[in-house]
């Protein structure tokens, strides 16, 4: 059981290094609309799809192909295409000394519309399960084979901490992000760096995965 737990550990840490900084950059966007609940939820909700998928590939039961997971990395890229061009529009708003009546009129029914929607379903929960999956896509290749050869009670040990090292995660982005450097950095290049940190991770996995050769 403890070799389990060990074994458990180092493959969480190895496979998810990299996942500590995007957990910051999401912490460092925390405000009206980002929540902290929508990153721990989110996080969770992400990372435990990668361990059901990689379960369900051990145990021959995927009908998923596991060889194209690389493509998900598209869902970063256009976050971040998605955030510079939401910052871009918002300067141009800013910019402007008076909006159109109807143009003002419309976003403040898009906006109630959204209020209302978000009371049952938080879309940025979504984006950060999202990125999850697809930041974690090169781990199916760590954890498929190492199920592979356990047994039912160590893939439940595995599970549980595999599970509990995701909240530490959270805990060690959310401090990450408290950084006065980190988060002085953040807030004052968000518009660009912000975009370009998501853009790169996504090209990163579709890169590392392999499925553009």
């Amino acid at each position: 059981m403890l070799g389990t737990v060990i074994t458990s550990i180092m493959s969480f840490i190895g496979t998810n290094v990299d996942d500590t900084f995007v957990l910051a950059v999401w912490f460092a966007q925390v405000g009206e609309r980002l929540k902290r609940r929508d990153i721990i939820f989110g996080q969770f909700l992400g990372f435990e799809i990668l361990v059901l998928v990689s379960v369900l590939a051990a145990y021959g039961l995927s009908f998923l192909p596991t060889d194209q997971v690389g493509w998900l990395g598209v869902i970063p890229i256009f976050i971040g295409v998605r955030r510079w061009w939401t910052h871009r529009f918002a300067r141009q708003i800013k910019s402007e000394t008076e909006a159109p009546r109807r143009t003002v009129q419309a976003q403040a029914r898009l906006e109630t519309k959204l209020a209302h929607l978000g009371k049952w379903f938080r879309p940025q929960l979504l984006s950060v399960a999202l990125v999850t999956i697809s930041n974690g896509a090169g781990n199916l290749t760590v954890y498929i084979p190492l199920f592979t050869e356990y047994s039912v009670s160590e893939l439940v040990i595995t599970i549980i901490v595999f599970t509990i090292m995701t909240g530490v995660w959270c805990y060690i982005g959310y401090r990450i992000a408290g950084l006065p450097y980190v988060k002085t950095k953040l807030e004052r290049y968000e518009a660009i760096l912000i975009p370009v940190i998501f853009i790169a991770i996504g090209i990163y996995v579709l890169v590392e995965s392999g499925v553009l050769t």
